[in-house]
């Protein structure tokens, strides 16, 4: 891989891509950030594995985010007299593009001349830019922006399980002659619809591969399919495949996702993921599908 010459004086990594970047043309031009939400328009070039140069214009203030293959790599904000870098630079752009205007203009770069190191370099942690941008949710939900102590912090407990019975009672009457059976308990997974099972998963896992990588997220898939065996259904590059019919059956499947992130990622992490993968499947009852995930 043929990465571009360093800046004179090594000042900052990502000089001379910035500099690469401002010559091409733009992807986006001059867009408002009284329009555009700078934080979500990361995301976005994220999940689509974009790389190349955000450049944020605000009144007296100008930020270069550089992202390879969807990851935030080097970040630089300069704020009148000083200079921010790394995950503090996005976090800043991030909360100032909402009450200042000004232009957002992304630049794509081919992926030869950046570093050779950033392949496996770990991305630069801005996971707290979500708190920026806050989205409708209802009370319940599992904000992105809170630690898993604040999020289980007053949150309804799990319904207790379907068809409990107390030690005391009596065992159930076996139906009369021509009477209809008692309605059996369906299976967790069908507390939620399949396609919301299949927004969830699929946003989970982009979320994982957006901040640890192709390889991790290849491991990922496997624990995924793994779960899946014998549904008809598979995971292949972040997407679904097949006639999803069986909400149980994702339902496990997104079980060994949380469990497998939780064990590479951390608690942290996967609570983070979980709340955006819940708010991208427009899933209103957090604390329901939390209790699915926890059975």
């Amino acid at each position: 891989m043929r990465a571009v010459p360093e800046a004179a004086g090594g000042t900052w990594e990502a000089e001379a891509l910035v500099a690469e970047a401002l010559e091409a043309p733009a992807v986006y031009r001059a867009l408002s950030t009284e329009y555009a939400d700078v934080g979500r328009l990361v995301e976005y070039l994220g999940e689509r594995l974009f790389s190349g140069v955000v450049r944020v214009n605000l009144p007296g203030r100008e930020a270069y985010v550089v992202l390879f293959r969807g990851r935030v790599q080097a970040a630089r904000y300069r704020v009148e007299d000083s200079t921010l870098e790394a995950g503090e630079a996005v976090r800043s752009v991030l909360a100032d593009s909402r009450w200042m205007e000004g232009e957002v203009w992304v630049h794509q770069l081919p992926e030869e001349l950046f570093p050779e190191e950033w392949e496996e370099r770990e991305p630069v942690p801005w996971e707290a830019a979500e708190a920026q941008h806050p989205h409708p949710e209802p009370p319940e939900a599992v904000r992105a922006d809170r630690t898993p102590a604040e999020a289980t912090e007053g949150a309804a407990a799990p319904p207790p399980a379907t068809g409990s019975l107390p030690e005391t009672a009596e065992p159930p009457a076996e139906p009369g002659l021509g009477e209809p059976e008692p309605a059996r308990a369906a299976p967790a997974g069908e507390a939620l619809d399949v396609v919301s099972w299949v927004r969830l998963l699929e946003s989970f896992v982009a979320r994982f591969k957006r901040y640890r990588g192709p390889s991790a997220a290849s491991r990922l898939e496997a624990e995924v399919n793994a779960a899946l065996e014998g549904s008809g259904l598979r995971l292949g590059r972040g997407r679904v495949e097949g006639e999803a019919t069986d909400p149980e059956a994702l339902r496990l499947a997104a079980v060994r996702a949380v469990g497998f992130v939780k064990g590479m990622a951390g608690q942290a992490f996967a609570e983070q993921s979980l709340a955006v993968a819940m708010r991208d499947a427009g899933i209103r009852d957090g604390a329901k599908v939390k209790a699915l995930l926890e059975t």
